[in-house]
């Protein structure tokens, strides 16, 4: 039988493993493990010491466990073991290079490494231990010295817990956003965003592994199984970049562009990434068909592979938040009819990061909606839950929402791992138009703010962190939700949703009938009757899409309830509409409305209109108004689609609707044992006044009852929500029924932290 020793060089894209013929197994008999390292003698607890090797063995390929497996065995000071796997190593180095794009370049050769980070002061020892075809083999012990230091820990999550804290107890509140990857510049983009995001208070970016090609593992040149050791290199220096700036890490293991045989981004075919995948039997890999990634064992042994080489590498770090298994799972081909097999891989690999991660890293996945998969959320194995949202001009009516809904569902921490304004149909035309338009960032302020006092675990990661966040220099945004929520006990407060209701300080004026503007981009689809109280102000709700016959069991009329004080329009804003919609429209079951809006080529009724080849039929934006007439008194509405296919009203507008009205405000907030933190928002500054050109008048004369304040004194800080300072701190009494307080004008919002003595 033959023995190999394996030789590393490592070219421009993939690992080439140069194996040389030199005696039988028989002779060698076992691996060699040679010139063990350890970076130092006495390192502080929770931070990184480093395990260097060389080794020789029977294998072709390092990567492969099966081949060649190798492990880090250290013993605590109270003598158990922690077992941490080892990885292969190649050191590189950076530049820009004329064009401005980034250049990386081997500046060794490849060795072995074993990371780790003590999690208890005193001695501990380290031993090196392989296996090969051959044999097994193990190094003598190396000791080394923890002490003791203020780090934290792990992120950890408590049973029946709505937040995230650290070993030490410490809560973990998320401030962050997006960073998921880079443009030609490579690592040196992050070198800006990343201490930007860190000055300014931010303490978690989403980073991806594993798409795009600055921080991509495993691609078509590396072949399935073996890895990019430069772009790994890459993935070190970021992620120890951000453990300098104090940014944690939600690290995005995998996601499904690369099984997709046709990518489209908004809408538009941009690539056919299943031509590249590694594991796309074409280019050398096992799955003849993307659904083969679930359904096959050899599909699941190379996540396990990978995952075994993430954790080796990065599973020492307590800076990453955790292991986000996939990144949106529903944009996998055909994901809903491999539901029962996407649970099981789930389970499967959320068991294979706890046995290889010592460090137990929380577990969670991702889907490209607000709602996700109940068969994949009600997995004991993911740790928190999360939504995606594109959706709404009025983030602070939305976002809670989800949260509320989430939360209920599932009885776990909730996150928004991505947000942002919805950038297709007629609200916008593009991305550029609303960051022109919103350039200081309304909708991005009241997102974070609406969405940290909701009872979500933190803010909503925003996405276009480099052509918006960047590009505008909207950090600064971040920094007073981050000094206002800096010393809040989020995991032993006790807090739950506030009640607030807002009055008068006097009667007012009589004022003008306001408009109602309705955002219908909400989820999930609205279904069924809603009514629209002249005396309440409503600023969205769910989507109002009207389905044609294509799709006979969603083909249902929606029901307006209406009370005009005076005769008025109703006027309805037409979105996409695919194929063809047909809008018939009744008022108290007498047709007033018939029609047409078809989808095609060419100029057309239409703003703008694309044929998607994922279903090869047509789309077309209309971007148009139309308009009924609505007498004054009660009436119903009846809204039907008699066409092929779906119609999206996205927004109603009912001029000289609003009466008789109480305050235009919101407040969004927690109560606990002691201590209340509220956000009071002016209701009309949002995305939909900006967008619709609309004054905002200041809200002024009003005040907000809370309930759930006890009885007595209590002290009231004010806050500005732009400068993240103390406007004034006044000392109030709370009634049996609550605290009331009068508020200064409300131009945009305002923050306030109420705060008493436990027990009284």
């Amino acid at each position: 039988m033959i023995a190999h020793k394996a030789c590393w060089r490592i070219g421009h894209c993939s690992l080439i493993v140069i194996v040389l013929l030199l005696e039988t197994r028989m002779t060698i008999g076992q691996p060699q493990i040679q010139g063990v390292a350890i970076s130092a003698p006495s390192v502080p607890c929770f931070e990184r010491v480093e395990v260097s090797f060389s080794l020789v063995g029977d294998f072709d390929n390092p990567f492969d466990p099966r081949q060649i497996q190798v492990d880090g065995r250290f013993t605590r000071p109270d003598g158990k073991e922690v077992v941490m796997p080892a990885f292969l190593y190649q050191d590189c180095q950076r530049r820009l290079a004329e064009n401005g794009g980034e250049v990386v370049e081997k500046i060794s050769e490849p060795c072995w490494k074993v990371r780790f980070a003590p999690t208890s002061p005193g001695a501990w020892q380290v031993a090196v231990a392989a296996r090969d075809r051959s044999g097994a083999a193990s190094s003598d012990p190396i000791r080394f010295e923890a002490t003791p230091s203020k780090a934290h820990g792990y992120i950890r999550l408590a049973a029946g817990a709505d937040y995230f804290h650290y070993d030490d107890g410490a809560p973990f509140f998320i401030i962050g956003e997006n960073i998921a990857w880079a443009g030609k510049r490579g690592t040196y983009d992050f070198d800006d965003w990343l201490p930007a995001a860190g000055k300014a208070g931010m303490n978690l970016a989403r980073i991806w592994l594993q798409w795009g090609s600055i921080l991509c593992i495993e691609h078509k040149g590396t072949g399935a199984g073996r890895y990019d050791l430069a772009n790994a290199w890459r993935m070190d220096h970021v992620l120890d970049l951000a453990r300098q700036h104090g940014v944690r890490v939600l690290f995005t293991c995998d996601s499904p562009e690369p099984y997709q045989k046709e990518h489209y981004w908004l809408g538009k075919l941009t690539s056919k990434p299943w031509e590249n995948c590694p594991h796309n039997a074409a280019n050398g890999g096992p799955l003849k068909e993307p659904a083969e990634f679930y359904t096959t064992e050899e599909g699941h042994r190379l996540i396990r592979q990978r995952l075994r080489y993430i954790v080796a590498r990065w599973g020492w770090d307590p800076n990453i938040f955790c292991w986000e298994l996939w990144n949106e799972l529903n944009v996998f081909p055909g994901w809903n009819k491999l539901v029962p097999e996407i649970a099981r891989w789930h389970i499967e690999m959320a068991g294979v990061l706890r046995d290889l991660d010592p460090n137990r890293h929380l577990v969670t996945t991702s889907f490209c909606n607000p709602e996700g998969d109940e068969g994949i959320w009600k997995l004991k194995e993911l740790d928190f839950v999360q939504s995606h949202s594109y959706s709404g001009r009025d983030m602070a009516a939305l976002l809670p929402e989800i949260t509320r809904r989430m939360k209920e569902r599932y009885s776990r921490p909730h996150i928004f791992g991505e947000f942002g304004c919805r950038l297709t149909g007629t609200l916008l035309r593009g991305p550029s138009s609303v960051f022109e338009m919103d350039a200081k960032g309304v909708y991005l302020h009241n997102a974070i703010w609406s969405t940290a006092l909701s009872g979500g675990a933190g803010t909503p990661l925003t996405w276009w962190w480099d052509n918006y966040i960047h590009a505008k220099n909207l950090y600064p945004i971040f920094t007073p939700l981050a000094k206002f929520c800096d010393q809040v006990p989020w995991t032993t407060a006790g807090f739950k949703p506030a009640q607030a209701s807002f009055s008068w300080t006097s009667p007012p004026k009589l004022l003008p009938p306001r408009d109602l503007v309705l955002s219908c981009d909400g989820h999930p689809p609205f279904e069924g009757r809603l009514i629209l109280d002249p005396s309440k102000s409503l600023d969205s709700t769910a989507g109002l899409s009207l389905q044609g016959t294509n799709h006979k069991d969603q083909q249902k009329p929606i029901l307006l309830e209406l009370d005009r004080t005076a005769p008025g329009p109703m006027v309805l804003r037409i979105g996409r509409v695919w194929i063809l919609g047909v809008l018939e429209v009744k008022l108290d079951g007498k047709p007033i409305l018939r029609e047409e809006f078809p989808a095609g080529p060419g100029a057309g009724p239409w703003a703008k209109s694309e044929l998607d080849k994922r279903w090869n039929i047509w789309g077309a934006d209309y971007d148009k108004d139309i308009s009924v007439e609505i007498p004054a008194g009660k009436h119903t509405v009846e809204m039907f689609n008699t066409g092929k296919d779906s119609i999206a009203i996205d927004r109603i507008t009912l001029p000289g609707y609003l009466t008789g009205l109480l305050p235009a405000a919101r407040c969004i907030g927690l109560i606990g044992d002691s201590m209340a933190l509220l956000w009071i928002q002016n209701a009309d500054h949002n995305l939909a006044a900006i967008l619709d050109r609309r004054e905002v008048l200041p809200v002024e004369g009003a005040k907000v009852a809370v309930e759930g304040v006890p009885a007595g004194e209590c002290t009231v800080e004010w806050w500005d929500t732009t400068a993240g300072t103390i406007l004034r701190t006044t000392r109030e009494r709370s009634s049996p029924e609550g605290l009331v307080l009068e508020l200064p004008p409300i131009a945009s919002d305002i923050a306030l932290k109420v705060l008493w003595r436990k027990g009284t």
